[in-house]
């Protein structure tokens, strides 16, 4: 799939996440598969005045890309300030305008899904972000409408592709009832027949099978995958196999996901610091102990641990009692390697 000038090389994007998609999930997704990932979306208004931390959430380094920016906000003067700052600073492979986000905050200053209610500010900033973009190409991921009687996606779609947008990404749900309810793909499938640009599925892809489901029912040109990967980035390796050999891949072994939960723990050690980046992973620890046999014992510990090696030994100690326990053995202790 082709992005303007950009080429994918696969079909499984790993999608934009508040306070989830910082440097080493993205490098997790990249590393399993995906073909290509995103920064968590970041304000305008923090981008033109500098803010250190807003600035914090736009870096990124070679080994993270295909690599997209997304931006929130609602003037268009600013957001095209921010796109051209992005740009000529930054040099990501995409920069993405969101049309989807419906937390309170971002709502309460008309940006977000909030501008779905306004078709002639979304224009005004659409058209903003790709004078500002230049020559890197622009994308925007938006949800169905507001709410359920006002579908305004195929309309704003239009609007993209006439200003210059390269692709659309489309979460079928209305802004308003958040990820309740059932994601309408006929949705995606409509706007995949109203546009000549690529367009992105999201919403309810939770497994291999969905995503070759939603590419197959809807003719979209790709998918976007959000909360499946936060409990297993493995999930691009397995969707990329589904694709190239027709074949229903295995998941990741429980020692595969601890291992890869103790990867992702030294990675944000390293990134933030081991007492902030390990607070950080604590969340993280809990979905990827998810389902493991006996986890309800192991999860109040991981909410606790403060270093690598704390984590290790809640996992090691799990590894040589929990699963003996559950008629599983022969599992190799692992704490000894991660002080």
């Amino acid at each position: 799939m082709r992005i303007g000038n950009l080429n994918l090389k696969g079909r499984a994007i790993l999608a934009p996440l508040a306070g989830v998609s910082n440097r080493p999930f993205r490098l997790l997704a990249i590393e399993a598969g995906a073909a290509m990932s995103f920064t968590e979306m970041v304000s305008s208004e923090g981008i033109i005045r500098s803010q250190g931390k807003t600035l914090s959430l736009l870096r990124f380094r070679p080994d993270e890309q295909p690599i997209g920016i997304q931006l929130f906000g609602a003037d268009p003067e600013v957001m095209r300030e921010a796109a051209a700052i992005v740009a000529g600073q930054f040099r990501p492979d995409v920069i993405d305008i969101n049309f989807g986000c419906s937390v309170r905050k971002v709502v309460r200053n008309h940006a977000g899904a909030a501008l779905l209610k306004d078709l002639e500010i979304a224009e005004r900033v659409i058209r903003g972000v790709v004078e500002g973009a230049g020559d890197i190409p622009v994308t925007i991921k938006l949800r169905s409408g507001w709410d359920e009687s006002s579908p305004v996606y195929i309309q704003l779609g239009k609007i993209a592709e006439q200003t210059g947008v390269k692709a659309v990404t489309l979460h079928p749900r209305p802004a308003s009832i958040g990820f309740a309810g059932k994601a309408d793909w006929a949705a995606i499938g409509n706007l995949k027949k109203a546009l000549s640009i690529p367009v992105i599925g999201n919403g309810d892809v939770w497994s291999p099978g969905d995503a070759l489901r939603m590419l197959e029912e809807t003719g979209c040109d790709a998918v976007m995958i959000g909360r499946a990967a936060m409990a297993n980035p493995h999930v691009f390796k397995q969707v990329n196999q589904l694709l190239a050999t027709g074949e229903s891949p295995s998941g990741p072994s429980l020692l595969e996901r601890i291992n890869l939960a103790l990867k992702h723990a030294r990675l944000m050690s390293e990134e933030f610091g081991e007492e902030r980046g390990i607070k950080m992973m604590r969340r993280h620890l809990v979905r990827y102990a998810k389902g493991f046999p006996g986890a309800a014992r192991i999860r109040p510990l991981l909410v606790k641990v403060c270093t690598t090696g704390d984590i290790a030994r809640v996992f090691d100690s799990y590894l040589m009692e929990d699963l003996y326990d559950h008629g599983i053995t022969g599992v190799r202790g692992i704490a000894e390697d991660q002080d």
